[in-house]
C-alpha cells in the first residue's frame, strides 16, 4: 500500500483571463449605463447563453475583479458557497515598523459536504507588496514553503503530486514570467479538500507604506470584488505600529472592525479586534500622521546578523563562509513647510486619457470615473482640460483643451458617461493623441486605466521607449508631466512605472481598496514640483554596495527613503541632497553601523526586493538574459519572496527518500529549507538518530536499519527540526515498509494489429507505484501516465512499419518508491 498524507494534496497557480471576446450585448455596453443614479455598473443577464458560456463569462469577468483576498471557491461553483465551504477562522497579525508592514494571514476553511472537493483560493496584493512566506497544513503539521526556480518548482511539484505527497505551488502566473510580471494576483487551486474536514492556509507578505503630507494609510484587502462578501466564523486582528517619528491622529477607517486600543504611546500603538460571524464587507484599514517636529532630519535603521552567512554549525560545515553583509535604510521625513511654495499659480493644461476598453469593467471603471470626476472638479476656472476616451479608437471630448469652467466639466463628464465600453486597448494611439494636445502653460498628461495594451505596440519596453522618445522630441516647454493613476489588481505596473518616469508620478489602487487617500494625494500633487536631483551618498563609499531609492520621486511632506548594503561594521556618514522649490536641501546623519543588530529584520528582504525590481525593469527594457534571471532567482531563494521567476513550493519539510522502504534499507535522507541547522529522527522501533548534513547534495542523511521482523505496513517516524533562531519544528511523517512488488494489471483495446496501427493500453498497479514503463521488441520504451478521464494509467505506441509479422510479448513494469519491481506480460499479434 502507498503512503497517503491524511489531509490533502493541492497546488497553486495564477489564473489569468483575457477579455478577448464577449457577447454582442457586452460589446455594445456604454459607460452611461455604469452610473445611472447609484453609479453602479448593471449586472448583465446571461441567461440566453449556454451553461458553458456562463462559466467562461464568469471567468472573464473575474479578471477585472481581483480584489478578492482569502476567498475559497469550490471548483464546481461560480462563486463562494458557505453551505459547501465556509471560512471558520481567520487571524491577521500586522506589524508596521518604520513604514514596512508585515502581514501574516491564517485562514481555516471547513467543508460541509461528504464529497472530496477541489477549490480555488484567491487573493490580491498591492503594487508595493511582496509575498514572503506561504504554508499549508497536513493535519496538525505545518508545511512551510521554500523558494525554488520557477521551472524547477513546477517539475518537483508534478513529481510529488504523482507520488501522492502533499505539494503546494504558489507562483505569479501560469503562462510564464512575462505574464507574471504584470499582475499582483495569486490564485491557489487546492486539491482535494477532505469531506467534512478542514483546510488551513497561511500567507505572509510585506508592504511598503508611503507617507503623503505627513499622513499614511494602510489597508488589508478583505472585501471581495467579484463575489458577495464572505463571513468569518471567528476573526482576530492584532496590530502593532512602530515609528521613529512620533505618531499622531491614529484612527481606524474600517467601521466593521472596531479595534480596541491596548497601547497608545508616541512611538508605538497596539490594538486588537475579535469578533464572531463577521461579514468581510470592507477592507481593514487605518490611517495616521507623523509629527513634523523631526522633519528634514535623516534617520538610519540597520540590521546585521553575522551568523546568517553560515547556515550550519561548524562541526557540520567546517568550510568558512563569507559573512552576510549588513543592511541599512536611510529615511528623511521631508518638511511640509515648502509644500505650497512649489505650487504654481499660473494656468495649467490637463489632458486626461480615460480607458474605456472591456478590461475596465465593474469596479475598475467606477474607480477610474471617480478619479476623473474628482480631478476635473479640482481644477480652477483659469485652467484648461480635455478628455480623450480610448479603446481600439481614440475619441476626444474637444478638438483642443477648453476652460475648466463648471459647464464644461459637466459636459465632459456627460461625454464620458455616454461613451461606448468595448474592444481592446490601443494605448500607443492614446498616448500619441495626448502628446499632440498643444498647450501654452504648465501641462499634464494624466492616464487613468490599467495600462494593459492589447492593440498596436504591446511590448512594455518598446512602448515605454517609444513614448520617452516622442516626449523628448517635444520642445521642453511643451513636454507634459506624465501622471498615471493605475486602477485594478491586474494593472500593468512595469509599463506604467516607466511611463511615469517622464517627469511624472505613479499612483495605484486595487479594485476594492478605499480610494480617497491615494486619490487626494495624487490630485494634490498637480501644480506642485517634487524635490529635484535628490540623492543619497554614504561614506566611506568603499563600505557600501547597491543603494536603491524606494520611490522614484518625493514631494514635501513625504518620506524619502533609500536602502542598501554595508560590508563591515563602521562609523558612517550619510548625506541626502537635492533641490526643493529652487533651494538646496542638505540632510546629514552619522551612524555607527553595528556588528550585530536584529531589531529591523525586514531590511534584508526589502533590499533584495529593491534589487530585484531594478533587475525586472532591466528585463522590461532590454529583454531577458541568463545572468539577470539567475541573480533574481538567487536573491528570491536567499531572502524568500516570490518573483515572476520563482515559486513557493510547499511540500513536507522532511521528505523521506524514499518514503517507502524495504526492511534492512540503511538510508534516511531528508530535504529541508536552508534555515534548518539540526534534524533528529525518532524511529518507531526505538532508535534515535541525528542526521548529518551533506553540503554538496544539500540534504540531511543518516543510516539506520529497519528490523527484518517488521511487517509490511504503515509506520510513523518523528522528526525534530531546529532552525538558526533556535525554533523547533516537530513533524510526524508516515512511511511504509514494502517488501512485496507492485501488482500490475494490463488491458489492451485489442490483441491483433497491423504495422502502423496505434496500440493503446491501460495499466493499473498498487498505490505505492511511482513509475510504469512499457517495453516490446522493436519499440522504444514508453511511459504510462495517470489519466483522470480514463481512471487508470494510459499509454500508446505505434507498431513499427519494419516489424515482421508474428506474436510478441508486451511487458509492463511497475516500480514503487521502495524500488520494488513488479511486471505483467501480455501477448499481441502483428498481422502481415
Amino acid at each position: 500500500m502507498a503512503v497517503r498524507c491524511p489531509d490533502s494534496h493541492f497546488y497553486l497557480s495564477l489564473v489569468i483571463c483575457h477579455w478577448s471576446f464577449l457577447t454582442e450585448n457586452l460589446r455594445n455596453m456604454n459607460v452611461a449605463s455604469s452610473w445611472k443614479r447609484s453609479r453602479r455598473f448593471p449586472r448583465v443577464s446571461v441567461s440566453f447563453v449556454s451553461s458553458w458560456f456562463v462559466c467562461a463569462l464568469l471567468c472573464l469577468l473575474a479578471k477585472s475583479a481581483r480584489g478578492d483576498a482569502g476567498v475559497l471557491i469550490p471548483s464546481n461553483r461560480p462563486q463562494p458557497d458557505p453551505s459547501i465551504l465556509s471560512l471558520d477562522e481567520m487571524a491577521i497579525d500586522i506589524l508596521i515598523d518604520s513604514g514596512d508592514a508585515r502581514v501574516q494571514v491564517l485562514q481555516i476553511f471547513g467543508s460541509h459536504t461528504g464529497e472530496v472537493l477541489e477549490g480555488n483560493y484567491i487573493f490580491a496584493l498591492g503594487g508595493r507588496t511582496s509575498v514572503s512566506d506561504f504554508a499549508v497544513w497536513d493535519g496538525v503539521t505545518r508545511i512551510p514553503g521554500v523558494i525554488l526556480e520557477r521551472r524547477r518548482a513546477g517539475e518537483i511539484y508534478n513529481d510529488l503530486k504523482w507520488q501522492a505527497i502533499d505539494p503546494g505551488l504558489l507562483q505569479m502566473g501560469e503562462r510564464g514570467a512575462d505574464e507574471a510580471r504584470r499582475t499582483a494576483v495569486f490564485t491557489a487551486r487546492i486539491v482535494p479538500i477532505p469531506a467534512f474536514g478542514t483546510k488551513r492556509v497561511e500567507i505572509e507578505y510585506h508592504e511598503v507604506i508611503p507617507v503623503e503630507d505627513l499622513k499614511s494609510f494602510f489597508a488589508v484587502p478583505l472585501r471581495p470584488d467579484a463575489y458577495r462578501a464572505q463571513a468569518a466564523g471567528r476573526l482576530e486582528i492584532t496590530l502593532e505600529l512602530r515609528s521613529a517619528h512620533a505618531l499622531r491622529d491614529f484612527e481606524p477607517v474600517s467601521k466593521l472592525y472596531p479595534i480596541q486600543i491596548a497601547e497608545r504611546a508616541p512611538h508605538r500603538i497596539r490594538a486588537t479586534y475579535e469578533g464572531r460571524n463577521v461579514s468581510l464587507a470592507e477592507d481593514f484599514a487605518i490611517r495616521y500622521s507623523l509629527d513634523p517636529a523631526r522633519s528634514d532630519s535623516l534617520e538610519i535603521l540597520a540590521y546585521r546578523d553575522p551568523s546568517s552567512g553560515t547556515p550550519l554549525p561548524t562541526e557540520v560545515s567546517p568550510a568558512p563562509v563569507r559573512p552576510e553583509p549588513g543592511f541599512f535604510q536611510a529615511a528623511a521625513l521631508l518638511s511640509p513647510a515648502e509644500a505650497d511654495a512649489s505650487a504654481k499659480s499660473e494656468p495649467r493644461v490637463l489632458t486626461a486619457l480615460f480607458d474605456t476598453s472591456l478590461s475596465m469593467q465593474w469596479e475598475k471603471l467606477e474607480r477610474s470615473y471617480q478619479a476623473l470626476e474628482t480631478l476635473l472638479r479640482a481644477l480652477r476656472p483659469s485652467d484648461q482640460f480635455n478628455v480623450l476616451l480610448f479603446n481600439t479608437e481614440v475619441a476626444p471630448f474637444s478638438p483642443a483643451p477648453v476652460a475648466a469652467e463648471p459647464q464644461n466639466v459637466e459636459k465632459a463628464l456627460a461625454f464620458v458617461r455616454s461613451g461606448p465600453l468595448r474592444g481592446g486597448t490601443d494605448l500607443k494611439s492614446a498616448l500619441a493623441a495626448g502628446l499632440a494636445q498643444r498647450s501654452n502653460g504648465e501641462s499634464y498628461l494624466v492616464l487613468l486605466g490599467d495600462g494593459g495594451a492589447t492593440r498596436g505596440t504591446i511590448h512594455n519596453g518598446r512602448l515605454a521607449a517609444w513614448y520617452a522618445q516622442k516626449w523628448q522630441e517635444l520642445a521642453e516647454a511643451s513636454r507634459p508631466r506624465t501622471y498615471v493613476f493605475a486602477v485594478g489588481d491586474d494593472a500593468n505596473m512595469p509599463l506604467l512605472k516607466m511611463l511615469a518616469r517622464n517627469d511624472g508620478l505613479l499612483e495605484w489602487v486595487r479594485s476594492t481598496e478605499p480610494i480617497e487617500f491615494k486619490l487626494n494625494a495624487f490630485i494634490a500633487k498637480i501644480g506642485r514640483r517634487p524635490l529635484q536631483n535628490m540623492r543619497l551618498t554614504a561614506a566611506p563609499d568603499t563600505n557600501f554596495d547597491l543603494i536603491y531609492p524606494l520611490e522614484d520621486s518625493w514631494f514635501s511632506g513625504s518620506m524619502a527613503s533609500w536602502i542598501g548594503q554595508y560590508k563591515q561594521p563602521a562609523q558612517a556618514v550619510f548625506r541626502a541632497r537635492g533641490l526643493r522649490g529652487g533651494r538646496s536641501v542638505d540632510l546629514q546623519a552619522t551612524a555607527a553601523l553595528p556588528e550585530r543588530s536584529l531589531e529591523h529584520p525586514h531590511l534584508p528582504r526589502a533590499w533584495a526586493r529593491a534589487r530585484v525590481d531594478a533587475l525586472l525593469e532591466k528585463i522590461e527594457r532590454d529583454g531577458e538574459d541568463r545572468a539577470t534571471i539567475d541573480e533574481i532567482v538567487g536573491l528570491a531563494r536567499k531572502y524568500k519572496f516570490v518573483t515572476p521567476y520563482t515559486s513557493f513550493l510547499a511540500a513536507p519539510r522532511a521528505l523521506l527518500r524514499p518514503r517507502v522502504i524495504r526492511p534492512g534499507d540503511p538510508l534516511l535522507r531528508v530535504k529541508t529549507d536552508e534555515s534548518i541547522v539540526s534534524v533528529v529522527a525518532l524511529f518507531p522501533f526505538g532508535l534515535i538518530k541525528k542526521l548529518r548534513y551533506l553540503k554538496g547534495e544539500d540534504i540531511w542523511q543518516t543510516r539506520f536499519l529497519a528490523p527484518l521482523e517488521m511487517a509490511d505496513g504503515t509506520y510513523s517516524v518523528r522528526l525534530i527540526l531546529r532552525d538558526r533562531m533556535g525554533r523547533a519544528y516537530r513533524e510526524s511523517k508516515t512511511f511504509v515498509i514494502a517488501s512485496k512488488p507492485p501488482v500490475v494489471r494490463v488491458k489492451l483495446d485489442r490483441d491483433r494489429y497491423h504495422r502502423g496501427d496505434i496500440v493503446r493500453l491501460r495499466a493499473g498497479a498498487s498505490e505505492s507505484t511511482r513509475r510504469i514503463l512499457g517495453r516490446m521488441y522493436g519499440v522504444a520504451p514508453f511511459q504510462l501516465r495517470w489519466n483522470p478521464g480514463a481512471g487508470s494509467n494510459t499509454g500508446e505506441f505505434v507498431i513499427p512499419a519494419h516489424l515482421p509479422a508474428g506474436k510478441y510479448n508486451l511487458t509492463v513494469t511497475a516500480e514503487d518508491i521502495a524500488h520494488n519491481i513488479g511486471s505483467r506480460e501480455v501477448a499481441i499479434e502483428v498481422l502481415p
